[in-house]
């Protein structure tokens, strides 16, 4: 009995830590960077999606170190608002712009500031309806009372000399970390925040009734509250702070679509809500995920629709765990027959993403945008495109696929030129080249070198025998020319292939490249025309679940947790 409650407490607690303790985030909230680096904001504009319907006005507040939202006052009911850095600006129209523009439209970084501090939002609020034009600011654990927009120190001096009010007063400029909230479109300001970086402002929406409130931002609508992060003067980036659940409804139909199968699309409910509740890169930037394919796309609710929704919804809290942690989801679009190890793409093992064949993509392969692809370069292009990645070898006089790996996917490419050999590997392979996916094979337009790929056994070479890409795996019961020059069969011990260059041998042996099993191939003829064609399938890095194989498996009856383990070797599911 006491082994049963000791394996029961044990199931209990791994269940806990399982579906809890692995997550990356706290209270199951994601911050997710949107505007930032490069592309930080001067001004970002915030609007109610329906203001009579979804949500009326915004609370200004910040987030705490548990990711709750702390109100700094009540909310405004203005439905357009916008956040801009502190200084001079003017609007023009909905948008703002830095400097002095029309007296009715520009706000001044210049302010006087009563001399008194206040405990609370309510006896700033109170204080600040004295003056007109006054507004409440939140300078790190205090409220002041600002008065009055002047564009030069000058100014707001001469407003101290002659001011009348009954309260002390002070002259205040614009600071590096504080931003402004106004009506949009206009100088009236709503609120100021400056925490010296150490907190960062958030919006909120507001609901009304039951509905979710839904924010515009930059023409995409979003759940969840905004946070604008000025921590050392320029540009604020802007932050979605939202729910994991919301946000994977944001990510998923930009991901596979929002057309596809229920259970395939789970499936990729699963992926991203998985790997962007085990991100971290960029905390040092204020938020855990970005929005573009660097990260996983995120762009709101635009392309939601009920089944992506209801695909999100059923699998929600359902996570991938490989050994107790949270997985590494990787996906991609389809994989051409193959997926493959993630050390023999970037290198690093990664035990639950192994190689397969894979036999969904067939089904659906006619649906597949340049599933089958073609990429031609001539010798010049091909070494400038070298070049510009630093690698010179002079005039190139062969290319070729070196290495496979075990499920026929290129391993390493060869580059003979006049200066040197180059071989690339891995995924440099595919990126350097600027190739659609890992599985490939190089052959000239003259006839000189042909490159094909290894069969899922690594012994024997799926050798490509038509300009159309047909192949075949193993040698047994086929016939060509020998080197002797006679018919007969091929059965593993040597194969030729008649050439530009006349009758070779095409060679092939098993080895290894950096403890990677690989099948190697003699180097076919030099190149003999000026152009170089490679032909593949498939379109990502392999490395996971192909997105267009789960939908095939979807199609053909399995469930979104077969189509996880299929693709993921040892994963648990819940």
């Amino acid at each position: 009995m006491q082994k049963l409650l000791k394996a029961m407490l044990l199931s209990l607690l791994l269940g806990v830590l399982c579906s809890r303790g692995a997550l990356a985030m706290e209270n199951d909230m994601l911050k997710v960077g949107i505007k930032y680096g490069s592309d930080a904001m001067f001004s970002a504009n915030l609007q109610n999606y329906n203001e009579t319907v979804a949500g009326q006005g915004y609370a200004m507040g910040y987030y705490d170190d548990a990711r709750s939202f702390v109100p700094l006052g009540p909310a405004t009911t203005e439905y357009k608002v916008t956040v801009t850095v502190d200084g001079n600006f003017y609007a023009s129209g909905n948008t703002y712009y830095e400097g002095a523009g029309g007296a009715e439209t520009t706000v001044g970084g210049w302010h006087l500031q009563l001399a008194e501090d206040f405990a609370s939002y309510a006896a700033a609020a109170e204080a600040a309806s004295r003056y007109d034009g006054a507004f409440v600011a939140f300078l790190t654990n205090v409220y002041a009372v600002r008065v009055g927009q002047y564009t030069s120190q000058g100014r707001a001096e001469e407003a101290l000399a002659s001011w009348s009010g009954a309260d002390a007063v002070k002259t205040v400029g614009p600071s590096g970390t504080g931003v402004v909230v106004t009506v949009t479109g206009t100088n009236r300001v709503l609120f100021y925040f400056d925490c010296g970086g150490s907190r960062s402002l958030a919006l909120l929406p507001q609901p009304i009734g039951t509905e979710k409130p839904i924010t515009w931002f930059r023409g995409y609508r979003y759940y969840g509250g905004f946070e604008y992060r000025r921590a050392s003067g320029g540009n604020m980036s802007v932050i979605n702070v939202v729910n994991i659940e919301d946000y994977t409804k944001g990510s998923v139909p930009y991901e596979i679509g929002n057309d596809k199968p229920l259970e395939a699309i789970k499936a990729q409910a699963v992926c991203a809500r998985t790997y962007a509740a085990r991100q971290t890169r960029h905390r040092s930037q204020g938020f855990d995920v970005c929005t573009t394919d660097d990260c996983q796309v995120y762009q709101g609710l635009a392309e939601s629709n009920e089944t992506t929704n209801r695909a999100v919804d059923e699998t929600a809290g359902v996570y991938m765990y490989y050994n107790g942690k949270l997985a590494e989801a990787f996906y991609y679009s389809c994989n051409g027959g193959a997926s493959e190890d993630a050390k023999n793409v970037w290198g690093e093992e990664v035990a639950y993403c192994k190689g397969k064949q894979d036999p969904y993509e067939a089904y659906v392969a006619s649906r597949i945008y340049k599933y089958n692809w073609t990429t031609t370069y001539t010798k010049s292009e091909l070494t400038a495109r070298l070049r510009s990645r630093g690698i010179d070898v002079g005039t190139i006089s062969n290319i070729y696929v070196s290495e496979f790996t075990p499920n026929g996917n290129v391993y390493a490419v060869t580059i003979v030129g006049s200066a040197g050999t180059k071989i690339l590997r891995r995924e440099s392979c595919r990126t350097t080249l600027g190739l659609r996916s890992m599985h490939f094979r190089i052959g000239d337009s003259a006839g000189g070198g042909v490159s094909g790929g290894a069969s899922s056994s690594g012994n024997s070479a799926a050798y490509y025998i038509n300009n159309a890409g047909g192949s075949v795996t193993g040698l047994k019961g086929i016939y060509a020319i020998t080197g002797s020059g006679t018919v007969s069969e091929l059965g593993g011990s040597g194969a030729y292939v008649i050439t530009s260059g006349g009758v070779s041998a095409l060679r092939q042996s098993s080895g290894t490249s950096s403890g990677t099993t690989v099948t190697q191939v003699t180097a076919p003829p030099p190149l003999t025309g000026d152009t170089i064609t490679i032909t593949g399938s498939g379109w990502g890095h392999n490395v996971g679940m192909s997105q267009w194989g789960a939908t095939a498996m979807a199609e053909l009856g399995y469930d979104f947790r077969a189509i996880l383990q299929f693709y993921y070797t040892d994963v648990t599911v819940g």
